[in-house]
């Protein structure tokens, strides 16, 4: 930062530094014994519960021995009276789904957010700015009573509960409950240190159990507004990055005018769609909101960033416009150096938009950017572009080295930056070593997959990054600084955007219908389930495939499997087919470094399955490893010794393996999924070439072969037998499974059935 525009700073704010230690569950947090042995006793019965009447603001309106026709609108009064629904969300593990909507089970704090000036580091007070107040208003084992959530829709009433039956234990020390701070408070810093932090066990789940579903109408003529609006926060708002990004120089009018220069393979940067997925916006792919200018009355989230030499007030409304690119806005605000402008930042649909081609019908050809699911070509390569010889703060310069490899001297991250598989994230590399933000370059390789958002209102668990993006308390984990947006939204805003986000299923059935054809298509299946060969895609789609009964009992066979070997953790009364059970690091396993999330919570959640034939494009699992269901389920895959699992996690002659035709990969021959992952070495006859290897080399599980003179490989098995004293600090490493995501199907015959099961979902 400029010396003298950071003394004035400092000279008119008093948050020049942080104001202290961000929460941590060492200093925060204690066990609450008392709450567990609560929960211990209400797991001591696990029943199915039954709903056997409903009361509508104080009126009884439905009954299970007689039932009517119920019609129900936002804000309504309901009280279930039943068996066996448990002691709510707070000592159970429970929830409540009406349509796609689930009824909020406790209040959501907006804290204020600053920013410490000299680090440039994000943080929150325990200052409210706003508060979304929980719909549960009272919850005993035989009555329940909530409001209608604002952005219900027509579809079933369901309560779902399972039973908190122990905790995971810590990794560090087998003796004590593994704590976490939580969610929404754990970037509150008070300065006086009166703040009384919520901290939980990471709990072990018992089996869902749910009540039958109630069909329920539900009149909500505001519902189309408040879509609309939500929306917009999807698509044409920034999220505060492009401002954020300016400041720390980085030039997205340059990228997007095919300016600025990329440092890896010296050329100038004109292919953004291949570089990192940036789809143009074009009117009828994307929505009418992304194409045209939109005021925003209140901006969604305030902005941290001071204004103008802190003497002019941040915009709190603007005007954004279309970048000319899907999912990057130019937004209104005042920069601290240079005052008032428009910045390009990104925002929801960059990242969970694909855009897809099409037919519609037979002969007719139809392309559209599909909100909510991942985009496969996404990268970080954005990150190292330049423009003037000025480049990303935190991608070049020195930053103190790791403790298990000193080796002083500038660091250059581009490289390993550019080799990060498209589809993923890598959430605190862009950030230096020693900053003091949460998300501090840790020197742990551990990209995060792009997850699935068009149908996650189910998931009421936020504990693990990535998982709970949008809507209800996953707003709060999703407001970093490097990879998101900076501070928590408006109750109404979150409220919309949680509104537009249960829509977006309403795709699924094209999107499985396309998916089966060609993955049919690309493996040759069609004779096989007597499917003429001359087929059209329109005609696939437009009647699907249960029109093929060999197919339909192909995929009956596969539901059985799934139900024999996967549904004792994909499992619900929702469909989104998980039962949110977090596993412990050790048990299930990652093939990169586990992230800085997965560390707090020690843990990864059970995956919610939607698209998953779309999903192979970004790569499967919570780091993306693996390319396709085939490979995820073949018991081969956990079978150490056997091909495919030698190609997967044991270090050999780079063999790219055959892509399928229907998506040519977008990744680079290094970094093929399917296949060992390598990265670059660069010649160390230049500086910048030792610099970038020097990067690399700091990393713990990189290693340089006997065969390949010109790559660092990544060596999984190197991290498998080590990991635990560099990440979570333990004595000993903890002992990773031989194969991450170590559950297959029990039978190579199998694979087939199941895969074309998993194409349904």
């Amino acid at each position: 930062m400029r010396p003298i525009l950071l003394v004035a700073c400092c000279i008119a704010l008093s948050a020049c530094r942080l104001p202290g230690e961000f929460p941590t569950p060492e200093n925060k947090c204690h066990f609450d014994a008392e709450l567990e042995t609560r929960r211990q006793l209400s797991a001591i019965t696990e029943s199915t519960p039954l709903i056997e009447s409903i009361f509508v603001n104080g009126e009884l309106r439905w009954q299970a021995d007689h039932p009517t026709s119920l019609q129900l609108q936002p804000e309504d009064e309901i009280t279930l009276i039943g068996q066996h629904f448990g002691q709510g969300p707070h000592i159970d593990f429970s929830k409540i789904m009406i349509g796609n909507a689930r009824v909020l089970e406790e209040d959501l704090k907006m804290y204020v957010q600053k920013m410490a000036i000299k680090e440039q580091v994000n943080y929150e007070t325990p200052e409210l700015h706003d508060e979304w107040l929980s719909d549960i208003q009272e919850w005993h084992d035989n009555r329940v009573r909530f409001k209608v959530p604002l952005h219900a829709q027509t579809g079933s009433l369901r309560l779902q509960v399972q039973k908190r039956i122990r905790y995971n234990k810590s990794l560090m020390d087998q003796q004590q409950p593994h704590l976490v701070v939580d969610a929404q408070e754990k970037r509150v810093i008070d300065a006086d240190d009166q703040f009384e932090y919520e901290c939980d066990v990471v709990s072990v789940l018992g089996e869902p159990r749910w009540t039958q579903a109630i069909p329920v109408k539900i009149n909500n003529p505001k519902l189309p507004d408040l879509i609309a609006q939500g929306e917009a926060a999807f698509w044409a708002y920034d999220y505060n990055i492009g401002l954020a990004h300016s400041v720390r120089r980085l030039d997205w009018n340059a990228i997007f005018a095919k300016k600025s220069y990329d440092p890896v393979t010296k050329t100038m940067a004109t292919d953004l769609k291949t570089l990192f997925g940036a789809f143009a916006t074009l009117p009828g792919e994307v929505p009418e909101v992304a194409v045209k200018p939109y005021y925003f009355a209140p901006y969604p989230m305030p902005n941290p960033i001071p204004g103008h030499l802190t003497r002019t007030p941040q915009k709190r409304s603007g005007m954004t416009r279309n970048s000319g690119y899907a999912g990057y806005r130019s937004a209104e605000s005042s920069h601290p150096y240079q005052g008032d402008g428009e910045w390009i930042g990104f925002n929801c649909a960059s990242c969970h938009g694909y855009r897809i081609q099409y037919e519609s019908a037979p002969g007719q050809m139809t392309t559209k950017i599909f909100p909510g699911l991942p985009n496969p070509y996404w990268s970080m390569k954005w990150s190292v572009l330049q423009n003037n010889n000025e480049a990303f703060v935190g991608i070049y310069g020195n930053e103190p080295a790791p403790e298990w490899a000193p080796m002083p001297g500038r660091i250059a991250k581009d490289m390993l930056i550019y080799h990060i598989p498209n589809g993923v994230g890598e959430h605190n590399i862009v950030r230096n070593n020693g900053e003091g933000s949460l998300t501090d370059n840790d020197y742990q390789f551990s990209p995060i997959a792009i997850p699935n958002v068009t149908y996650h209102l189910p998931i009421r668990r936020s504990l693990s990054h990535t998982e709970s993006y949008v809507g209800f308390e996953g707003s709060y984990i999703h407001s970093e600084e490097p990879d998101g947006a900076m501070g928590s939204m408006k109750a109404d805003w979150l409220k919309a955007l949680t509104a537009y986000m249960s829509v977006l299923d309403q795709d699924d059935g094209l999107l499985q219908r396309i998916g089966m054809y060609r993955d049919l298509h690309a493996r040759q299946r069609f004779s096989t389930y007597g499917i003429p060969n001359s087929i059209q895609e329109g005609h696939f789609v437009q009647f699907g495939w249960q029109q093929f009964p060999k197919l339909v009992t192909q995929v009956k066979t596969g539901k059985a499997i799934f139900k024999r070997d996967c549904a004792s953790c994909h499992n619900d009364g929702f469909n989104a087919y998980t039962n949110e059970q977090m596993y412990p690091l050790s048990e299930v396993g990652r093939f990169f470094s586990p992230t800085i999330y997965q560390r707090e919570t020690q843990s990864i959640r059970v995956a919610y399955l939607r698209n998953l034939y779309w999903l192979q494009h970004r790569g499967l699992l919570s780091d993306g490893h693996v390319a396709t269901l085939g490979d995820l389920v073949n018991p081969e895959r956990c079978s150490p010794g056997s091909d495919l699992y030698k190609a997967y996690y044991e270090l050999h002659p780079s063999t790219p393996p055959a892509w399928r035709p229907d998506f040519p990969s977008p990744y680079p021959s290094t970094n093929t999924r399917g296949d060992v992952f390598r990265v670059p070495k660069s010649p160390i006859t230049t500086a910048l070439g030792r610099e970038r290897n020097r990067f690399i080399e700091r990393h713990p599980y990189f290693t340089e072969v006997s065969w390949d003179k010109e790559h660092y490989y990544w060596d999984y098995q190197k991290m498998r037998a080590a990991l635990g004293p560099k990440e979570l600090k333990t004595d000993n490493p903890i002992g990773l499974p031989a194969t991450p995501h170590p559950w297959c199907a029990k039978k190579s015959e199998d694979v087939e059935a199941l895969v074309a099961y998993l194409l349904t979902l």
